[in-house]
């Protein structure tokens, strides 16, 4: 029994250390690569990575198993995995670690009568996993689903001649079925803790580089992505342009209709960037009180002051609860671009500036109109 002791420690130390190392990159990739996390194809290629960790794993545990002679402990080692990776993981993830441990007991084992038994063990308790991520439940109460269902199965492994382990006493099932229920706890509360943790850093991160009101990325993110555009735009000689919009007369619209006005012009303003199309990569920001700013990689001058000029004219056409007294509401925008028609800037700061004193020039002639910097103004 002292085998079997320890055959325990060292499974559930290495299923955390397991969790906790998934845990840790998958709260990396939500800082580096936040959007792998809202496209539906990267969320799928996630998916079949989780599946493949945890089939490894689960063939880790029956080597382990028979190795050290400690098969019941390692088989509740397994059933713990499709457990763990239904709740948190989902219907992909679970098919694939379950198809990578039948493959891997086969190529292991081979194909004999007990093997057969132990798939179809295993495929038993998959298809209760399986079924349990279709429920629209709370992970609790899925958790508690399945760890009902694995009482019969679990009862049929102890009590049946499976080849690698000796028929189990009553006193001895029940040691056992009370060590997988401890571990499934155990292994359910920290992968709970991991998940929650990972998601409310990723959403006080995001909340912190979101505009409340527009749910623009704010200025903190442009200024971070904006460094790394330009840095990427200067080491492959690629374009990178700039637009900077500012809303006209926008005071004119908080004096006579209210900053309750001013934000609803704001928030419909918003909405219409984000549902323009614009190019791969393009970040809409807010970047002051009314001024907003587009960057667009990969695009030259010419280009992006095209794409202003079609977002000016869909401003100009838009219908707004509250406009100015000048009259409707419009937007005056300033263009900058680097690395195109051999002009460089030295700097982002100077890149940022030639796209400013465009948007001033915008202004001083008259609004409601695009404006893309002059060689003469720029820092090359």
């Amino acid at each position: 029994m002292s085998n079997q002791f320890d055959a325990y420690i060292d499974s559930i130390s290495t299923f955390l250390a397991i969790l906790f190392i998934q845990g840790i990159v998958f709260r990396k990739l939500r800082e580096v690569k936040p959007n792998w996390f809202l496209n539906r194809r990267t969320v799928l290629l996630l998916n079949i990575l989780l599946g493949v960790y945890y089939g490894l794993i689960g063939i880790y545990f029956i080597w382990r198993g028979e190795l050290d002679s400690a098969t019941v402990i390692y088989t509740n080692m397994r059933m713990n995995i499709l457990l763990i990776t239904a709740i948190f993981g989902g219907r992909v993830p679970v098919s694939i670690a379950y198809s990578i441990m039948v493959l891997g007991r086969i190529i292991l084992d081979g194909f004999s009568p007990h093997d057969l038994k132990f798939i179809l063990l295993l495929t038993g308790f998959f298809l209760i996993c399986f079924i349990v991520t279709n429920f629209k439940l709370n992970l609790f109460k899925k958790y508690v689903i399945v760890f009902s269902c694995a009482i019969p199965v679990l009862a049929y492994y102890y009590f049946t001649d499976f080849g690698s382990h000796t028929i189990l006493s009553y006193g001895e099932a029940i040691i056992y079925y009370s060590l997988f229920m401890a571990t499934s706890a155990l292994l359910f509360a920290a992968s709970n803790y991991i998940d929650k943790s990972n998601k409310t850093m990723f959403q006080l991160r995001n909340s912190a580089m979101t505009d409340m009101l527009t749910n623009l990325p704010n200025i903190r993110y442009f200024l971070n992505t904006f460094e790394k555009y330009f840095l990427t735009s200067s080491k492959k000689r690629r374009p990178l342009s700039l637009i900077i919009i500012d809303i006209d007369h926008f005071k004119q619209i908080n004096d006579l209709h209210g900053h309750q006005a001013g934000n609803t012009v704001l928030s419909q303003f918003s909405a219409i960037l984000k549902n323009h199309f614009l190019p791969k990569q393009a970040l809409i920001s807010r970047i002051g009180g009314e001024e907003f700013s587009i960057l667009l990689p990969n695009i030259t001058l010419a280009e992006s002051t095209q794409i202003a000029e079609i977002i000016r004219s869909e401003i100009e056409r838009a219908v707004f609860p509250y406009n100015p007294k000048s009259g409707n509401v419009t937007i005056s925008l300033g263009v900058s671009c680097h690395n195109d028609v051999n002009v460089f800037y030295k700097t982002k700061e100077n890149l940022f500036e030639a796209a400013d004193q465009a948007l001033y020039s915008a202004k001083q002639g008259g609004r409601n109109q695009v404006q893309a910097a002059r060689k003469e103004v720029q820092n090359v």
